[in-house]
């Protein structure tokens, strides 16, 4: 449904003309003009991304007219669909006049003619008699000796010359073994599949939503030209080969993205399986190099964790930063704020951390980049392939140091480096150079501290502004919806056409009305949809509506509310209150530091640390500030603060 068939295009019309025409009516992924050697046959192929851009522009351009020719527009379809006409011409092959005009021009078949024996028999006796009297003269040549049991030849002295010639290149000949013929289909790997003909305009995002469909992504590789633009064709690796055989079925020869996707089994990447033994050497190097039997199991399970997103947490900080970046600005010692003599030491680290995360989030904007992901669960946040999070740095790095470091893996095109060394941000020239990296500087100790790395979001930078992208859908959405009503309280007894027939006495420009049956029982309820809005509006402003001795009852259609897969996951939303709910704490903390820790944000009302029965805290508290503005400023400002080792998880109290 995303591609279209133009006909009777003008002669001289050129694609890029073209493309600029159907633009206007959404993103063009492919435009083909059919020619029969250099001869225009007045059609073309548009394809778009999307099939609402394609419905809207056979809608717009269907029986209107370029350079003074009506052209015609319809939807595709490929050579395999059972809704394809069947063919009539007589220059296409399987239709009824192509088997008329080639069944004359066949040869005529000749028959061949009987001889009579007699004829053959006097034919072949001169030739026989030839034939004998030359084999009786062969056979006298060729008589045994008896004494020696060997056979008599004219030649034999020139052929036992010529034997002993081939015996002696035939033992100076190299013997031949003949290899096996490879299997081919050894050689095919059932999860991957070799998908061309995608659109040039594509991105890997794009891709991965269209082949996830049919099962998990395992990867995804679009291979580019050294200009950076793409080749044509991809490769997808499923976790399971059925996932891979369904894909298979359903995406070859059909319409994707405006293009017809051609998909064939692919054969093992030999260069992936070399790196994975070559990652896997160097594994074992690094864990081989710890002395200690601690140190090996600690460094295993950190390469074991590499790709874990779970644990990753965009806003940590370097204790040891977090200390040195205050005394610069204070001009204080570390002994000042390290000494024993203080008793709220950590409720002192937790402020530092609080005041360092609040001046990077200033930082960040200040930049430029977007910071809305930290309010999106990681889980629900698409992460780029270019840009890395660069974490847990030393105060004494620079933006220089950590440019010479990624350039050992690639070309670097950017890096940002807050002004107290919280969080560091570099991005790479492509995908492979950022992966390079990514796989050998995790975890990798850079001037005393080890280097914690995550792959930023898509929107940070500006890459794929998904936000920009959903809200003229949700709009469009919101459009339509408008010119639809619910109507409940229907007469089971009521058909459409009644309903259709009484509304249409109220109010115009009614297009459709549907009653919602199950198993061809009424259930009660319907939908009423008009042209225009404002008939929508006009109906609902009508009273006593009774049809059947029923009142209707109308109101605005409202949109279906999407649900998550995993229930379990889905949180209720809760409308900001007064009163925090605060997890995750230590059971080392007490009222006293907690309240110390919350009370600069605002002005506190009650806490309540529940216990168990031995006395001990149960890991969570209540705070009460007087106002919501105070609650939500103490939220916000301590959501990613650490408090003895732990992240604080903050959130906002159901009422009692």
């Amino acid at each position: 449904m995303s591609r279209l068939i133009v006909k009777n295009i003008p002669n001289l019309i050129t694609e890029a003309q073209l493309k600029t025409i159907f633009e206007k009516k959404g993103e063009v992924s492919d435009v083909k003009v059919i020619f029969k050697g250099t001869k225009n046959r007045r059609f073309c192929f548009i394809g778009y991304k999307n099939e609402s851009d394609a419905i809207k522009a056979k809608e717009h351009f269907d029986k209107t007219f370029i350079m003074m020719s009506k052209i015609s527009v319809d939807f595709a379809k490929t050579v395999d669909d059972p809704a394809l006409p069947r063919a009539w011409s007589r220059h296409t092959q399987g239709s009824s006049a192509f088997q008329k005009i080639h069944k004359s021009q066949e040869p005529p078949v000749t028959k061949k003619v009987k001889k009579n024996k007699e004829e053959e028999q006097d034919q072949e006796e001169p030739k026989n008699d030839q034939k004998s009297k030359k084999f009786q003269e062969f056979l006298e040549l060729m008589k045994t000796n008896k004494k020696t049991n060997q056979e008599i030849c004219w030649n034999d002295n020139v052929n036992n010359q010529v034997d002993e010639i081939f015996d002696k290149i035939e033992k100076e000949k190299p013997k031949v073994v003949q290899q096996p013929k490879p299997n081919t289909l050894a050689n095919v790997n059932e999860r991957r599949l070799y998908v061309t003909n995608i659109p040039y305009t594509s991105t890997e995002q794009e891709l991965r939503t269209v082949f996830e469909k049919y099962g998990t992504v395992s990867s995804l590789k679009i291979p580019k030209q050294r200009g950076g633009s793409l080749s044509g064709f991809c490769f997808v690796e499923y976790q399971l080969p059925e996932e891979a055989v369904r894909a298979f079925s359903e995406l070859d020869n059909k319409i994707v993205l405006g293009r017809i996707f051609h998909v064939r089994p692919a054969f093992k990447d030999d260069k992936e399986e070399q790196l994975k033994q070559e990652q896997q050497l160097k594994q074992e190097k690094m864990i081989g190099e710890e002395k200690s039997s601690y140190k090996k199991f600690k460094k295993q399970q950190m390469l074991e964790r590499l790709n874990d997103t779970t644990s990753w947490n965009t806003l940590f900080l370097n204790p040891n930063t977090i200390i040195e970046g205050i005394c610069k600005k204070y001009s204080l010692d570390k002994k000042e704020i390290l000494s024993e003599e203080n008793d709220d030491m950590a409720v002192k680290m937790a402020q530092m951390e609080t005041q360092v995360i609040k001046e990077t989030k200033d930082w960040l904007k200040s930049v430029g980049l977007n910071i809305d992901f930290l309010k999106v669960e990681k889980n629900q946040c698409e992460r780029s392939n270019i840009t890395i999070f660069v974490k847990n740095i030393q105060f004494r790095v620079n933006e220089t140091d950590l440019n010479e470091l990624f350039s050992r893996y690639g070309q670097v095109n950017k890096v940002f480096l807050a002004p107290n060394r919280s969080i560091g941000i570099v991005t790479m020239q492509d995908d492979k150079q950022a992966t390079n990296a990514f796989t050998n500087l995790q975890n990798y100790k850079f001037k005393g501290s080890i280097l914690y790395l995550e792959w930023a979001p898509t929107t940070l930078m500006g890459e794929m502004n998904k936000i920009i992208e959903v809200n003229p859908q949700i709009e469009e959405q919101e459009n339509e919806l408008t010119r639809i009503l619910y109507v409940k309280n229907i007469n089971f007894s009521t058909t459409e056409k009644t309903l259709l027939k009484f509304m249409s006495s109220k109010v115009n420009d009614i297009k459709k009305v549907t009653i919602i049956n199950k198993e061809g029982v009424s259930q009660g309820y319907g939908f009423i949809e008009f042209d225009k809005p404002e008939s929508a509006q006009k109906a609902l402003r009508l009273n006593n509506l009774i049809l059947d001795d029923h009142l209707l009852q109308l109101s605005q259609s409202k949109p279906k509310p999407k649900q998550d897969q995993n229930k379990r996951k889905q949180k209720q939303e809760i409308e900001p209150t007064n009163k925090l709910l605060i997890k995750n704490l230590p059971f080392e903390a007490n009222a006293q530091e907690l309240r110390r820790l919350i009370k600069q944000y605002g002005e506190l009302k009650k806490l309540r640390l529940p216990k168990k029965l031995d006395g001990s805290i149960r890991g969570f508290a209540f705070a009460e500030f007087l106002n919501n503005e105070e609650a939500q400023n103490a939220a916000e400002s301590l959501q990613n603060t650490h408090f003895y080792g732990r992240r604080l998880v903050i959130e906002y109290s159901k009422e009692e």
